[in-house]
């Protein structure tokens, strides 16, 4: 007794290049850039949360490499995802475009998705990288 009902035998799978892209290079596609922008904030906040005590420690130079780190694994995950989606663009019909739009070629579109959100978490990490530059150690009141 065969587990499939006779009409799914001769539907393809929905991913049929899911084995051309390894488990860890979607992953870090979809996550490295986030997961990097996100240790930025919390690092950077700890940090710079008590930059206007006394003793206005100097931690500037420590942002700035955390930045730096945080940008460099946001372009890794730009590439794993990049390097995902080419692995398995032959997955479906069609371009990017209807990669988006129709639901064959999950891991293209996981690769696609990538893509995406690695370079929007790219540009907020960049932003980011700012803040050591451009922000003064402490703002003086005025009154």
């Amino acid at each position: 007794m065969s587990a499939l009902h006779p009409l799914a035998k001769g539907v393809q799978h929905p991913s049929p290049l899911r084995h051309m892209a390894p488990l860890w290079l979607v992953s870090a596609g979809l996550f490295a850039a986030p997961a990097a922008w996100l240790l930025q904030l919390l690092i950077s906040y700890v940090l710079n949360g008590d930059r206007c005590d006394a003793e206005q420690s100097p931690h500037a130079m420590l942002v700035a490499v955390v930045g730096i780190v945080a940008l460099a694994t946001s372009v890794l995950g730009l590439w794993a995802a990049y390097r995902t989606w080419r692995l398995t663009r032959e997955e479906g019909p069609g371009d990017h475009h209807e990669g988006l739009a129709t639901g064959t070629g999950r891991t293209r579109f996981l690769g696609l998705s990538g893509i995406v959100s690695s370079s929007i978490f790219i540009i907020g990490a960049a932003f980011a990288l700012l803040v050591p530059i451009l922000v003064s150690s402490c703002i003086v009141p005025f009154f």
